[in-house]
């Protein structure tokens, strides 16, 4: 995160994160291509979902 605690993180980050086990979903998108993410960790990205119920 260079040396600015409030930037976003990089593609640097995203992979010091996954070499530690980290969970980088939520970089996705964000700092990170779903593509980057199967790069680094060997994973499809899997978008969340919100399940909706009806009464």
């Amino acid at each position: 995160m260079e040396n600015n605690p409030f930037s976003a993180p990089s593609i640097e980050d995203a992979k010091l994160y996954a070499s530690w086990g980290l969970d980088i979903s939520y970089m996705v998108n964000w700092c990170i291509t779903p593509e980057q993410y199967k790069d680094l960790t060997g994973k499809d990205y899997t978008a969340p979902t919100t399940a909706t119920t009806t009464a």
